[in-house]
């Protein structure tokens, strides 16, 4: 079986998408789908519970986010979970490709479920630019970071193995179920919604397993245009130097450095990190 958790917070539209391309996959018969519904004002429960009565939905206050809802979700599934299941946690606002859970397990299979397997993802905009979906740290000292395929053209990739990655983007993760009592879970409380994918990328290696990059498991991302279209502005700086909703977060870069990165790079590894995220911002 494989326990599917979404984690939400309204964008109703997106999860009702997301869940219908769950449900044409050809492994559909082995989904169990569950979702958390962290305090969402656009009647998130009652329609799914319309449209889906299947599905199973756990409820948070609000104030979870993705770390929170992520742990909360996997805290429950575990207990209806059955040895060789496997655990996927899937962001509302992707939509499946075809086959793309089954070969997934497929794939994770092969590293004898000794993996933490992410998804390729893909702009659902023009259906075939590669957005970051694994990263490669090449130089930590130097931050230097490579995001594996980003930029090409879906339909131009030629290799398309599972490669190994330091960093998986929690958008689309396949774990083994026996997995979460080794390692335990996500760490909600120094990452409540960005960089617990990072944190825990990391920490499995510790017990002997790979994070790997699915290349024929695509899902396809709805980028947030409020999001990318933010004006230059001293409260936009702000927030995203600051914000909980920001992947930029210093003290979430700082956290990541002392916890990750090894002892020799750690300040220059966070203070580098820093000014990219305001280059990026200026850039936008």
């Amino acid at each position: 079986m494989i326990n599917v958790i979404i984690p939400v917070h309204n964008r109703i539209k997106y999860t009702v998408e997301c869940i219908n391309s769950l449900k044409k996959q050809d492994c559909a018969s082995k989904l169990k789908i569950f979702l958390v519904d962290d305090g969402s004002v656009d009647n998130t429960k009652k329609i799914i519970n319309q449209k889906f009565p299947e599905i199973k939905i756990f409820t948070g206050n609000g104030s979870l986010f993705w770390g929170g809802a992520v742990n909360f979700g996997i805290k429950n599934v575990l207990r209806l979970s059955k040895k060789n299941d496997w655990i996927l946690l899937v962001n509302n606002d992707v939509v499946f490709k075809k086959n793309a859970v089954s070969n997934l397990v497929k794939n994770s299979s092969k590293y004898k479920r000794k993996v933490v397997m992410g998804a390729l993802t893909v702009s659902f905009k023009d259906k075939k630019t590669i957005i970051k979906s694994g990263t490669l740290v090449k130089n930590w000292f130097f931050n230097i970071t490579s995001h594996q395929f980003l930029g090409l053209n879906l339909k131009n990739l030629k290799d398309k193995e599972p490669v190994k990655v330091d960093f998986l983007t929690g958008r689309c993760l396949l774990h083994p179920v026996e997995i979460f009592k080794k390692v335990k879970n996500y760490n909600s409380k120094n990452f409540p919604h960005y960089g617990a994918d990072d944190e825990f990328s990391m920490r499995v290696k510790k017990y002997g397993y790979s994070t790997i990059l699915c290349p024929t498991s695509v899902v396809f991302l709805k980028e947030d245009k409020k999001r990318d279209k933010k004006k230059i502005s001293y409260k936009n700086f702000i927030f995203t130097l600051f914000s909980i909703k920001s992947s930029s977060n210093i003290i979430n870069k700082f956290k990541l450095a002392l916890i990750v990165v090894p002892t020799y790079a750690k300040i220059s590894f966070f203070i580098i990190g820093i000014l990219k995220s305001i280059i990026i911002f200026f850039k936008k």
